[in-house]
């Protein structure tokens, strides 16, 4: 027989919705506030927005459920490759010269695009530094 409190023999309550959420906003809040996560997605990208940490936390734990969140981080780390060589593409116009005039094949463009990223994000050479030097290199390469 239950209690008057609603709580069975086996002293299980079922939570209630406003219980789940609050539960959920603090998985949420653990999550964010993880050294990896302050580290490779919440402070650069609070940073890019020119933002604080907390807005961006904020408009995280809005606009993703628990799955996504947990997901981000992974999908972040395999991501950056990829868009570190496409922010190389775009800095030294490779589209201009491999698409538009021709004048750099695409296995080129692909083999510096990994150098600089290579060399930034394996060995943390500054990226100025590194488009610079590969925009010298592309530049000697293109004299021969």
């Amino acid at each position: 027989m239950d209690r008057q409190d609603g709580v069975g023999m086996s002293g299980y309550k079922p939570r209630t919705e406003i219980e789940d959420e609050e539960l959920l906003i603090t998985m949420k809040k653990r999550i964010l506030a993880s050294y990896k996560w302050q580290k490779d997605v919440v402070i650069p990208f609070a940073r890019e927005l020119e933002i604080s940490s907390e807005e961006l936390e904020e408009i995280l734990m809005k606009r993703l459920d628990m799955s996504s969140l947990e997901a981000i981080n992974p999908r972040f780390e395999s991501s950056k490759l990829r868009c570190m060589k496409e922010r190389i593409h775009a800095d030294l116009r490779l589209c201009w010269l491999c698409d538009v005039m021709n004048i750099l094949t695409e296995e080129e463009s692909e083999t510096i695009q990994n150098k600089i990223a290579y060399e930034v994000l394996n060995e943390d050479k500054p990226y100025d530094i590194a488009i610079e030097e590969g925009r010298k290199d592309l530049l000697e390469d293109l004299m021969r």
